[in-house]
């Protein structure tokens, strides 16, 4: 027999799998829509960033929504509110209404990843972290899915917008789950140590951290929603060996996540941030300026970046202690709008008035920045403890 806590641990992770397969569609559509919607680079990129936008709309509001609806009703409603949002896409009769149901879906996908994170943290507080990582591997494991179910839902005769459709059964079989678990509510908390958004804001070391975030999820979804492209675009290469560097990058990306939970401990949060961007820097670029042999070296860079944000995140909670949940949630709306800003916007920008393969530089670049700014963070840290 299930215990119940098994099954809200199995729910979770269901929630996270449909939320990496569903999140990382985009990865394999992209050049799609361009050629449905004759679109540009640019027009796509403004259509993903509503993606982000959604969400960091809903992370924002996160608290709230919890403290007046519950989880229970929180995943209900979020189950139908993705429903509806995968049939407007796939409905969708223009690039105006496309936009929006994008918009939509970054919301709902982030009222269930709410719920995913809060199942696990409530069921499993003895060995939160621990928990919570694995719950991502679910996250990655859905990545690697996603781009082999595009093509096989393209290869059966399908239309792109189809893989959203059909994304539904996902949520079917986590309302069947929902069903057969007793989900707990959360309490309010009773720790009144936390210090005021006000007095956070104007720490640097919070300003800091969450320009860190910004870069390593602009450069993360940077890559998922432009390594397609660039294979396509620049290096003329089949549907079946763009599904094939995805989902590399989605695997190294899983494993990195998960070797990273044996090393981090070990080597220290701010060296071991400042070494993965370094490293993930030097592979992108080299496979910039090695030329086609070396492409592979993008996806493989995934190995690196997978430990950035929850290293980051755990940096920020061993730094601020009982306001260190607060100054997560400022760091993740800073990384959703890295997601847009850099990830859509710029690289958007520069993809088309220059050329991919610029856009790409620029992601080199911005984990230099984020390796300089972390050894900065790493010496006024040591100097506040010396």
């Amino acid at each position: 027999m299930i215990k119940n806590k098994q099954r809200l641990m199995i729910l979770a992770f269901t929630i996270m799998m449909m939320n990496g397969v569903v999140n990382n569609l985009r990865a394999q559509v992209g050049p799609y829509i361009i050629e449905d919607y004759a679109l540009n680079y640019s027009k796509l990129g403004i259509l993903l960033s509503f993606i982000s936008i959604g969400s960091m709309l809903f992370y924002f509001l996160s608290g709230k929504l919890i403290e007046k609806f519950g989880l229970i009703k929180l995943l209900f409603y979020g189950i139908i509110y993705n429903i509806i949002s995968l049939a407007a896409i796939y409905l969708s009769p223009n690039y105006y209404f496309l936009t929006f149901s994008f918009f939509l879906l970054g919301s709902g996908l982030t009222l269930l990843n709410i719920v995913s994170v809060n199942l696990i943290s409530i069921s499993y507080s003895k060995n939160r972290g621990k928990m919570i990582n694995l719950l991502h591997l679910f996250y990655g494991l859905g990545g690697i899915i996603a781009p082999y179910f595009v093509t096989l839902v393209l290869k059966l005769g399908f239309s792109w917008a189809h893989s959203f459709l059909f994304s539904t059964i996902l949520l079917v079989i986590i309302f069947v789950e929902f069903k057969t678990a007793a989900v707990p509510e959360i309490e309010a908390s009773k720790n009144k140590t936390m210090r005021s958004t006000k007095e956070l804001l104007k720490d640097i070391k919070v300003i800091l951290f969450s320009l860190i975030v910004f870069l390593q999820i602009g450069v993360e979804f940077s890559i998922i929603t432009w390594l397609a492209p660039f294979l396509k675009d620049v290096e003329e290469r089949s549907d079946l060996e763009i599904s094939f560097y995805i989902a590399l990058f989605f695997i190294t990306f899983t494993i990195g996540r998960l070797l990273a939970s044996f090393m981090v401990e070990k080597i220290g949060y701010f060296n071991f941030i400042i070494f993965t961007a370094g490293a993930a820097s030097l592979s992108i670029a080299a496979a910039l300026i090695g030329g086609r042999s070396f492409t592979i070296l993008i996806p493989l860079s995934g190995i690196f970046l997978a430990a950035q944000v929850p290293t980051a995140q755990a940096a920020i909670l061993d730094s601020f202690e009982s306001s260190g949940i607060k100054v997560v949630g400022f760091a993740q709306t800073a990384g959703m709008i890295g997601s847009t800003v850099l990830a859509s916007w710029i690289i958007g920008f520069v993809n088309d008035f220059i050329s991919i393969r610029a856009g790409f530089f620029i992601l080199v670049i911005a984990l230099a920045a984020d390796l300089l700014i972390t050894s900065y963070l790493k010496y006024i840290t040591k100097k506040e403890t010396a």
